[in-house]
């Protein structure tokens, strides 16, 4: 069976019924299930920031620092997750501000600088 992707909205269920050789009210009926199933997708609202942290975009704009950068200290460990969502990664703030004084100090490669 093909699969086409169409905007629901605009079907015209009368030539769908006539190609398809189903009855007109069944694809009304499954027409509306769809749109009333569509607008009951709603975004789960974001958690609450966790006390002392930020996330990894804030901490970008905040500090000045490459989102890069900063990644790579927490996937190093230098940095702790305090918690991960399915859009956002939320890292303790005061350590994030110890190690990015410790690289100003001596920025060199990064890599000699934190360890």
């Amino acid at each position: 069976m093909n699969r086409i992707m169409v905007n629901i909205a605009k079907v015209d269920t009368r030539e769908l019924a006539r190609r398809t050789g189903l009855p007109n009210e069944a694809i009304d009926k499954v027409v509306r299930e769809i749109i009333a199933n569509k607008n009951n997708h709603k975004r789960e609202p974001r958690p609450p920031v966790p006390e002392g942290g930020i996330s990894l975009s804030e901490a970008e704009r905040k500090y000045k620092m490459p989102n890069p950068t900063i990644s790579r200290w927490v996937k190093r460990g230098y940095i702790p997750i305090l918690l991960r969502t399915n859009r956002e990664l939320y890292i303790d703030e005061a350590k994030l501000v110890e190690v990015i004084r410790r690289y100003k100090q001596n920025p060199g490669q990064g890599k000699k600088t934190i360890s």
